[in-house]
């Protein structure tokens, strides 16, 4: 997947044209069928639209790449919160909370930045802690998921 999310998204006059040659087909098909026989033509199929997941695993390929080439500079790009919420989003798009010790490995900060980011993120009500068996883990709440969502929808 490339790590440029605009080309994942139609331009509107790419989307308009899509649709008038979808319609011709369709007008092309009917006269035919009434006239001297069917024509077999199938509308085209457009690119698929991303799904929610796929846009915050593009924005986050995005960021990890930024980061690849500003190399000892890429501390100036930070932004520890947005990167949290957009792994635990995945999380929960894959139907999984993160284990509360993974988190700054995925993120690639330091533990202590990990865990005052998500502290943070719990107080503001976004993220919240799971108990249960095995170590305890984190997930979005349904705030933190509407954020996100509405962060990401028009990406």
């Amino acid at each position: 997947m490339s790590a440029d999310i605009r080309l994942l998204r139609w331009h509107d006059r790419d989307r308009e044209d899509y649709e008038r040659l979808a319609a011709t087909l369709a007008r092309l098909r009917d006269l035919s069928a009434r006239g001297r026989g069917e024509i077999v033509a199938t509308v085209p199929a457009g690119p698929e639209q991303p799904d929610d997941a796929d846009r915050a695993r593009a924005l986050l390929a995005q960021r990890r790449c930024r980061d690849a080439a500003a190399g000892p500079l890429a501390e100036l790009f930070g932004e520890p919160g947005w990167d949290m919420l957009l792994n635990l989003f995945i999380a929960y798009e894959e139907g999984r909370a993160l284990p509360e010790a993974a988190i700054a490995d995925v993120m690639g900060v330091r533990a202590a930045v990990a865990i005052r980011w998500l502290e943070v993120l719990i107080e503001r009500g976004l993220v919240r802690r799971i108990g249960g068996e095995g170590p305890p883990a984190v997930s979005l709440t349904e705030a933190g998921t509407v954020l996100v969502l509405r962060c990401i929808g028009d990406a």
